[in-house]
């Protein structure tokens, strides 16, 4: 096909095929914007529950935390096996018995799971590893969601020093607040300065009175001034 041999009708014909060509990737590349635009904006304003183990000091704890933007609804989590504690005894949370109907943006619940060195004892038998499945809703209850299993495993903290506790902080504030406590005197204390309502009102309705008869003052002279006093004088006597 020798394109140098079109005439002008179908140099026409070309251009408009070409644009609608044009037209249509732009439009398709438009609608993928969008698509991932609106999933974009359902990852940031969804909920999203997690489970996993806390640790407090040498305490193991269960967590379980809507870490999303918005509330979840019916959050029903199910583990593979049953949840034992780390005195070998079964862990039976009534919490899983039935849905958990709200949990707000940040909202955490802990359950307690025993001493993390029981955990690792050689002669124990508690499972260290659990698979959660989770299952919730969003706050009206149309878009449910359903996530991959989560693993939860102690074993990589089987070797693990526990984080510091700061309760030892707390106790030397507190010793040193009553210290300070113990220190004031009268004479060198805290001054508490209370405040006369009435007084106040009073004084601040004489300030208002003095630049209002200034302002009747300059702006109509004596007459107005005059006229300014009788008013004020009829209303406090009315």
């Amino acid at each position: 096909m020798d394109v140098t041999r079109w005439n002008a009708a179908e140099w026409a014909a070309f251009g408009a095929v070409t644009a609608v060509v044009v037209y249509i990737v732009l439009g398709a590349i438009a609608l993928r914007q969008l698509s991932e635009s609106k999933r974009l904006r359902e990852l940031q304003t969804r909920p999203y529950v997690l489970v996993d183990f806390y640790f407090k000091g040498f305490f193991v704890m269960l967590e379980i935390r809507n870490i999303g933007t918005t509330p979840a609804r019916d959050i029903r989590v199910a583990f593979d096996k049953p949840l034992e504690a780390s005195d070998d005894r079964r862990a039976d949370f009534s919490i899983f018995d039935t849905p958990i109907p709200m949990m707000a943006p940040g909202r955490t619940v802990r359950l307690p799971m025993g001493s993390g060195p029981a955990f690792f004892k050689e002669n124990s038998s508690t499972p260290l590893s659990y698979v959660a499945q989770i299952k919730y809703t969003d706050m009206t209850g149309r878009k449910k969601y359903d996530d991959p299993p989560l693993i939860l495993d102690l074993e990589p903290y089987k070797h693990t020093t526990a984080p510091p506790d700061n309760a030892g902080d707390l106790v030397s504030a507190v010793r040193d607040i009553r210290t300070t406590l113990n220190k004031w005197s009268t004479n060198h204390g805290l001054r508490v300065v209370a405040t006369d309502r009435l007084k106040f009102d009073r004084r601040q309705n004489r300030w208002d009175t003095y630049y209002d008869a200034r302002r009747a003052l300059r702006e109509g002279g004596v007459k107005h001034l005059w006229t300014f006093g009788r008013e004020r004088l009829f209303y406090k006597l009315r």
